[in-house]
Order: structure tokens, then C-alpha cells, then sequence
């Protein structure tokens, strides 16, 4: 019965293809595919069908993804989603004692949750006054994305909340399980916000891990020549303070960078002189 479905689908498809399309290399493979399957069907029956079908599309699912993750690697050097699979992506604020058992560091939360207004707009002031107050860099469409997320995510609530509060420095706004997506928004100039928390982390730490990668690389110069190279290259605002927030948050990750600046200059042939002078006074006073 089944084989009979698809003579009429095999019908169909060659009366709707036009003419000059019926010698392409597809149609032909389709013909191919449409026989294989009749024959598959008698055989096996719709259960089994139904399982090659499944098998071919994870196949093809799959080859796909792999695909992308080459042209990621290729293009950046590694590919943050396939280490998220093999590695796993630790959940900042889902384990916050092993974050500060890795970062050396007591979590510290100054910022007053208070409830947010209900008007979008009154929401959207919030984000905009601190945006040109502290120059993030956000975007019109941006701010209007984080305001959306505000309504749906209590971690992108919390966040507006922690924009509707005041403070002495910019520093005070930092510390919080989610320092690093503060720090991902004052640095750089250029970012990619979305309304996904974890996508979110995802983006800070393929973002930072492309910095640090860089920053590797600068082997004879200071931390604080490090990050004058990577502002110039990167078009970002780091300091020491949000340099070093974001290595931690890459070392809670598993992603281990060198912070090593040059090595002390010595006068090795001085130094050298001094002991022999020492050893052969120490041999004279013996004898």
C-alpha cells in the first residue's frame, strides 16, 4: 500500500517540474530517493521508514553543525559552543561557592533589588539615563531589547534594577554574581546583547577569551601595557580592576590565561664577580 503514495508523489513531482529542470543532477536524486524509499516501504513498512528518515535527518543535522563549528574555529581560533559541549559551561550564578573557591574572592552584592516601575518607558529612561552616564554604549535597539527582557527574565529584571541605583563610582556597580555581563557592557564598545541569559554568557566569554588569546601573545610587556594593546585593538575600556574581573570569570570557565609580565633584567656578570670575591674571601679567613 505504501509503495503506492509514492508513485503518485514520484507523478506529481514530474508534472510540476518544468521541463529543463527534469535533467538536473536534485530531480534526479529525488526520483532516486522517492524509489529507494517505495522499495524501503515494503520491506520494512511505515515503522521503519519513519527510522531511516529520523537517522538521515540527524545525519544531515549533524553534519551541519559541524560544518559551522570548522567556519568558527576557522575564523576565530576555537569554536565556543563545541567547548560548552565537551567541557560544559559552568553557570556563574548557579554555583557561586565554587566561582568564589576559583576566584579567590568573597561574592559581594551591593546593590538594592527595589521593585522596577510597570511602564516600559519609565523602564527604558532608567537603562538610557545610566547608559550616557557611564557610557556603555548600548544602542537604541539594545536598550529596548534589555527592556523587553526585564518583563520575561528576573536575572535582566535585576540588572535594570541595579541601573536604578546610585553610586560614587562606577566600580560599586560591579561586584554581583553577574559582574561579568557589567563588565561585558562597560568595556566594550561594540557588543551583542540578547534576551537569553546563558547565550548571553556565552557571548561575554567567547568575547573576552578572543581578548585574552591576544593578551597571551604580549609576553614581554606589563599588565598595564597588556591592556593599553588590547583597548587599541579591541576598541574597549578595560582597566585593571575590569581586566582582572574578567580573567577570573574565564579561569571559573576553565579557560586559563598568562598574566606574567617581563622578566627582571639582571647584572648576571656582576652578580657573578660578587660571589666569586665572597667564596674566595671565605676560602682565605679557613686557611
Amino acid at each position: 500500500m505504501g509503495i503506492i503514495f509514492f508513485i503518485i508523489f514520484i507523478i506529481l513531482l514530474y508534472c510540476k517540474t518544468q521541463p529543463d529542470n527534469r535533467h538536473a543532477d536534485l530531480f534526479k536524486l529525488l526520483i532516486f530517493g522517492c524509489v529507494a524509499l517505495g522499495i524501503l516501504s515494503i520491506i520494512l513498512g511505515p515503522v521503519g521508514i519513519l527510522a531511516i528518515i529520523g537517522i538521515i535527518a540527524y545525519l544531515i543535522i549533524n553534519a551541519q553543525k559541524n560544518k559551522e563549528s570548522k567556519e568558527r574555529e576557522k575564523q576565530y581560533g576555537w569554536d565556543p559552543k563545541r567547548w560548552e559541549k565537551e567541557k560544559g559551561n559552568t553557570r556563574t550564578g548557579s554555583r557561586p561557592s565554587q566561582t568564589r573557591a576559583q576566584a579567590q574572592q568573597p561574592y559581594v552584592d551591593t546593590v538594592k533589588y527595589d521593585p522596577l516601575p510597570k511602564a516600559i518607558n519609565k523602564r527604558k529612561k532608567i537603562i538610557r539615563d545610566f547608559n550616557e552616564k557611564y557610557n556603555l554604549c548600548l544602542t537604541d535597539e539594545q536598550i529596548q531589547n534589555i527592556t523587553n527582557s526585564s518583563y520575561m527574565s528576573e536575572i535582566w529584571n535585576r540588572e535594570v534594577q541595579s541601573m536604578n541605583q546610585k553610586y560614587n563610582v562606577i566600580y560599586e556597580w560591579f561586584p554581583g554574581r553577574t559582574q561579568w555581563l557589567r563588565v561585558y557592557m562597560y568595556v566594550f564598545h561594540v557588543q551583542e546583547i540578547t534576551s537569553d541569559i546563558r547565550q548571553q554568557e556565552s557571548i561575554a566569554m567567547y568575547a573576552f577569551e578572543e581578548v585574552f588569546r591576544f593578551a597571551d601573545t604580549l609576553t614581554s610587556m606589563s599588565t598595564a601595557e597588556k591592556i593599553d594593546r588590547i583597548n587599541s585593538q579591541f576598541f574597549t575600556s578595560f582597566d585593571d580592576a575590569t581586566f582582572m574581573i574578567a580573567y577570573r570569570f574565564l579561569e571559573s570557565k576553565g579557560l586559563r590565561h598568562q598574566l606574567n609580565g617581563p622578566e627582571l633584567i639582571k647584572d648576571e656578570d656582576e652578580m657573578d664577580e660578587l660571589l666569586k670575591k665572597y667564596r674566595t674571601g671565605s676560602a682565605s679567613a679557613q686557611s
